[in-house]
């Protein structure tokens, strides 16, 4: 019940959370280890009141046994009170420490696993995996001083259980015999045992307090505010009556937006956004995307008001970096919506998607993968867009949706969606659009241009603007380049399909089978080399240690019982009192090194390993991988299982030892009040044995169930995280919340029967435990062994029940939480690495020394090639590809987006998403390899014209530059930036090789001239390979490759292949003679 609160409390303040605040890495790991912490720490919270009547009556008890040496234990006990309260000012503080630790590394890696194939291309993953890898072992280490804390509680805790009987003898005044020595000992356990729980339960109830403060500070935050205002509220209604065809559909009146009071991103912004469609053009940082946010209600108002008069609690939005979860084509684009059917075929063509479908063996059930990786950028963009035109508004806000195109589908993706004829039109509804592709604008009913310091420099309809002197003028945009088409499409290209021709799979393919299950010693085997041998070796010798001193002082007590009560004592009371002392303190001392190798040693060195692997399988997992597993299944693994190995599992295994050892110990005290009872323990062990291995098969199942069910509640929380704008957007909050109520429903199933078969486990080892007893006492009273052997074992056989008990069940729960062992180890087995046998050859740093690349009879695919749903030939992405590039020309590739460009591996590359890793700083994002020093850093930002921008926010120990500052545009100049730097480094002239994927797609036609300077100049000499839709941009290469359908189609000089107008080379014959982008 305490997990369905706070799981549902938290998504629901996820929701609401403002954009500026959201911080996955923070709600990631309230939702997987606080909340668990929160669980395990409040189970015990019932023992704090029982216990202490239990230990009140035990005084009682005491004190008629013993007299005023009762008051002995009761010190002791208070001496460990102080002592647990003082300690309890400092686990509060540890805790939120290691946490914070906890949420920086789930943050990191589940950011680094979103952005994966970014990072891969762009030649990241060494670094990343050293950084990942380095906040684990921090973590660890601030970890371990939490841990020491709790090794202090064992220690406090087993004080009073071993120590307060050496106290209690040293002062009593009253004879001892067997009967009061045995009498006396079974109330100083009635006493300390369950004080001593308590003393141990303290740290983990703090850390759930500790755990709650968090979550409470985060739902405590401020939630998002929607600043816009509703017209029929604000409107006065006599203003209103008979003129709703001329009002606007949203205005906006002296408005400044900015994330804090004193920095503005757009200021003094005065603007009527009209019915239809208005067109919003800027240079890269303008604030156009923060523009669009501000439409939205997501961007803070500091003044000023933004007034819609249409319909604004839905709106159709795509973001510039579309936000897609790893779902199917249908289900992402249909979402919460009921589904259409002639509205699912009007968008689909609208998009042109039905043609990228028929390429898809699963057509629109073919699942995209997480944030859309199986996608090409186009591809995602306009998946993005049936989205937005799919969902019933009035009102779409669309973000820069067109730069992933190339000029054809553009063309026709625009005629169809936002032409006279176009969808929306048909619709009547209204659009912002956002874009660098100003050939458009002619069609825009109206147009805001914004400048670079934030504000609105011209507004109005084209024609008005273009005979004004002002912004738009210098466009120079011809009126031949205007028509949106750059070519009349065929009529199969446009003639509406149905549904049905979309192809359906008869059946699905089949999902990868695991290599083999994987047996409980491989997996126990594994855990344990993680560990080490020295210390599994010592961590064994210390626990039979504990055990035997354990055990030992109930023996030593009955030769003391038995000298004391002669006529003739061998031995004083300060003697026996003394070994009595020894025996305790070593008991004490063994059982803090056990707890010490347990807790310190092993979660140490188990965590790091384990990791290490895990994290070494994930960077060298194929693409395949991430398009085919949900980013929660994978974050799962690097989040709870990581909690389990770190938490669970190491305490299991503690106490596991310690419970096993000391039953073993308890059994010998108790044969030997009578050697008949010895005849009884095969027959117990034969009863547990039975009654463990049938609680295993069903316990160990559900735990593993438990951990996969939250897979798919962390994947959707994740992917409200990423796209909790859109969410808002399209009103589908609601909708949210109830589905990520299913699946809470659904992983609480598992936990629950988890929680009843324990409870089953509970009862059945009591009834053994009494069965046990009653044993005992028979054999004890009806065979008449010595008194002293029959107390020693009826002390021992107080806790042996409890032992057994707790043996089974910390067992049965090392069983069930060395699952995660078992699922890290299993995703290490069955994760494939890309790279073959006999490809992990590292080339020398002078590597490529000439730049000259051949390429013969290359196919390439995705899948995997031996699988029976890629083998098809459809499913290549690269079909018998023959290439011969010479060292340093430049070879552009073109093409229709959503054919595979940018499949070819790549060495140095600037990717069409830069790969900035989250929260790194300035110059270790600039130069990862940390081999360049501040003035070449400086120099190449300058030289990419970031420098000012970077100085103004601190230089280059600037924290969180590709969070908080810099724009889509400048993301990709920082990653060019970082391709400047390397080349710098290497020295050479030439010989080296330069790959480019879309790199201009989201930049103004300035911005990408600069950018073409630069690599120009940078780059002279070198050989590159440039991915682009920008067709201008090619006309300096020498030589240009079109592809479609991954073969090459024609392939030449630039001039050459503009002179020929039809064919597959007449987009670029169009960009040549037209020059359609221009200046902004």
């Amino acid at each position: 019940m305490v997990r369905g609160c706070l799981v549902s409390a938290v998504y629901h303040k996820t929701t609401q959370a403002p954009v500026s605040a959201s911080d996955d890495s923070a709600a990631v790991t309230l939702m997987s280890s606080d909340i668990e912490r929160i669980r395990t720490g409040l189970m015990s919270l019932h023992e704090f009141w029982a216990s202490p009547i239990q230990a009140a009556v035990a005084c009682w008890l005491l004190q008629r046994q013993l007299g005023a040496a009762f008051a002995a234990p009761v010190v002791v006990i208070a001496i460990c009170v102080a002592c647990s309260v003082l300690m309890m000012r400092f686990i509060g503080p540890r805790q939120v420490a290691w946490m914070q630790r906890i949420q920086k590394r789930v943050g990191h890696t589940a950011n680094v696993i979103g952005n994966m194939k970014h990072l891969k291309i762009s030649g990241m993953m060494g670094v990343v995996e050293e950084s990942v890898q380095q906040l684990r072992v921090n973590e660890l280490k601030v970890g371990g001083k939490f841990r020491v804390f709790v090794l202090v509680a064992v220690a406090i805790g087993f004080t009073p259980v071993l120590l307060g009987p050496v106290f209690t003898f040293a002062v009593t005044t009253r004879s001892l015999d067997a009967t009061t020595i045995f009498t006396s000992i079974s109330y100083l356990l009635l006493l300390s045992e369950p004080l001593s729980n308590l003393f141990q339960m303290a740290p983990e109830l703090l850390a759930a307090f500790a755990c709650l403060d968090r979550v409470q500070a985060f739902l405590e935050k401020d939630a998002r505010n929607d600043s816009r205002k509703d017209a029929n509220l604000v409107v006065p209604s006599e203003k209103r009556d008979g003129k709703d065809t001329e009002l606007p559909a949203i205005t906006i009146s002296n408005a400044s937006f900015g994330w804090t009071e004193d920095v503005m991103t757009l200021t003094n912004i005065n603007c009527s956004i009209p019915l239809g469609l208005t067109i919003v053009v800027g240079p890269v940082a303008s604030g156009k995307s923060t523009f669009c946010k501000a439409l939205l209600g997501e961007m803070p108002v500091v003044k000023g008001r933004v007034i819609m008069h249409t319909k604004f609690h839905r709106v159709g939005f795509c973001e510039q970096v579309p936000f897609l979860p790893n779902a199917s084509i249908r289900d992402t684009i249909v979402g919460f919506s009921a589904f259409n059917e002639e509205r699912y075929a009007a968008v689909l063509e609208a998009v042109m998607l039905l043609r990228d479908l028929e390429l898809l063996a699963q057509g629109d059930q073919t699942r995209i993968g997480s944030s859309g990786i199986a996608l090409s950028g186009g591809q995602k963009q306009r998946i993005s867009l049936a989205r937005a035109l799919y969902l019933p508004c009035d009102l779409l806000i669309l973000d820069d949706v067109l730069s992933g195109l190339d000029s054809d589908t553009e063309g026709h993706v625009f005629r169809r969606v936002f032409g006279p004829e176009g969808i929306l039109k048909q619709r009547n509804s209204t659009a912002v659009l956002c874009t660098h592709a100003v050939r458009h604008l002619l069609s825009a009913d109206h147009i805001i241009a914004l400048g670079s310091d934030g504000t609105i420099v011209e507004q109005g309809r084209f024609d008005d603007l273009f005979k004004s002197e002002g912004k738009t003028r210098s466009l120079e945009i011809e009126q031949r380049t205007t028509t949106t088409q750059p070519a009349s499409p065929s009529q199969e290209e446009i003639q509406r399909t149905r549904i049905a021709d979309i192809p359906t799979p008869a059946t699905q393919p089949d999902e990868e089978k695991p290599a083999g299950v994987i047996s409980d010693r491989a997996v126990f085997k594994h855990y344990c080399r993680s560990i080490g041998g020295f210390w599994l070796a010592s961590f064994v010798i210390f626990g039979m240690l504990c055990g035997l001193l354990y055990n030992v002082p109930s023996i030593w007590l009955n030769f003391w019982s038995k000298d004391v009560t002669s006529d003739r004592p061998r031995r004083t009371t300060s003697f026996y009192v003394g070994l009595y002392a020894l025996y305790q303190c070593l008991a004490l001392l063994t059982l803090i090194v056990e707890v010490a190798i347990g807790m310190l040693i092993i979660v140490r060195n188990s965590g790091t390993n384990l990791h290490e692997k895990a994290l070494k399988t994930l960077i060298s997992a194929p693409l395949r991988f991430f398009a085919t597993t949900d980013t929660g299944v994978v974050t799962n693994l690097f989040s709870q299982d990581m909690t389990l190995i770190d938490g669970e599992l190491p305490h299991a295994l503690t106490n596991t030892s310690l419970e096993f050892w000391n039953a073993v110990g308890a059994a010998i005290v108790i044969a030997t009040s009578s050697p008949y009872v010895i005849i009884t323990y095969p027959f117990v062990i034969a009863i547990l044995y039975g009654v463990q291995k049938f609680y295993l098969r069903t316990s160990r199942q559900l735990r593993l169930l438990d951990l996969e069910a939250k897979s798919p509640l962390y994947t959707h929380f994740l992917d409200t995280i990423k796209g909790v704008v859109t969410l808002r957007a399209f009103g589908r909050t609601e909708e949210s919340i109830s589905f990520n109520n299913t699946l809470l429903d659904t992983s609480q199933r598992p936990a629950y029967l988890l929680s009843m078969v324990q409870r089953w486990l509970a009862f059945v080892l009591g009834m053994v435990t009494a069965v046990i007893a009653v044993l005992v006492v028979t054999l004890a009273t009806q065979l008449r062994p010595t008194t002293g052997f029959t107390g020693a074992s009826m002390v021992s056989l107080m806790t042996f029940g409890r032992t057994l008990a707790n043996l089974v069940q910390m067992y049965t729960l090392l069983e069930t939480s060395i699952g995660a062992v078992g699922r890290l180890k299993s995703f290490n087995n069955n994760t494939a690495p890309e790279d073959l046998p006999g490809e992990d050859y590292v080339p020398p740093a002078s590597w490529p020394e000439k730049g000259r690349i051949v390429i013969s009879d290359v196919s390439a695919t995705y899948g995997d090639p031996s699988s029976s749903s890629s083998a098809g030939l459809d499913q290549y992405a690269l079909r018998d590809l023959n290439l011969s590039i010479e060292p340093g020309e430049k070879v552009a590739i073109c093409g229709r987006t959503g054919r595979p460009l940018n499949t070819p591996p790549a060495h140095h590359r600037p990717p069409a998403r830069p790969g900035l890793p989250p929260r790194r700083y300035d110059h270790k994002n600039l130069d990862p390899s940390a081999t360049a020093s501040d003035e070449i850093c400086q120099a190449v930002l300058e030289a990419v014209g970031l420098w000012g921008l970077i100085y103004d926010r601190g230089g280059l120990l600037a924290e969180m530059v590709a969070d908080d500052v810099l724009s889509h545009g400048q993301k990709q100049l920082f990653s060019l930036a970082r391709a400047v730097l390397r080349r710098r480094l290497r020295g050479l002239g030439g010989g080296g090789l330069l790959i480019l994927d879309e790199f201009s797609s989201s930049v103004d036609p300035e911005t990408e001239r600069t950018m073409h300077g630069i690599i120009m100049h940078e780059f002279d000499g070198y050989t590159v390979i440039m991915v682009s839709h920008r067709l201008e941009m090619v006309m300096g290469f020498d030589r240009v490759i079109i592809m479609d359908a991954g073969r090459v189609m024609e392939q030449g000089p630039p001039p050459n292949l503009a002179e020929n107008e039809k064919g597959w080379s007449r987009d670029l014959s169009w960009a040549g003679k037209t020059g359609a982008f221009v200046t902004l």
